[in-house]
């Protein structure tokens, strides 16, 4: 997990399993950032989530911060 507080710190912690649930309950009540990097994604992919993206419904997608909040709610 990385996060970016302020402007320029990092910090990547390593949180055993049967910590998360209670880790991700304290970092909620701190203003956090979640950066995503390293990343990449073939061409084959992106063709591939580009037909899927098409054919979707669009009242079927789900916010990205909604979607954390359905992760987190997995892990407990």
């Amino acid at each position: 997990m990385l996060f970016k507080l302020g402007i320029m710190t990092k910090i990547t912690l390593n949180i055993p399993d049967n910590e998360l649930t209670f880790f991700m309950k304290l970092i909620e009540k701190f203003n956090y950032e979640t950066v995503v990097n390293d990343v990449s994604v073939s061409e084959e992919m992106k063709v591939v989530l580009d037909e899927r993206r098409a054919s979707s419904k669009k009242e079927n997608f789900v916010p990205w911060e909604e979607a954390k909040k359905q992760i987190r709610l997995k892990t407990k």
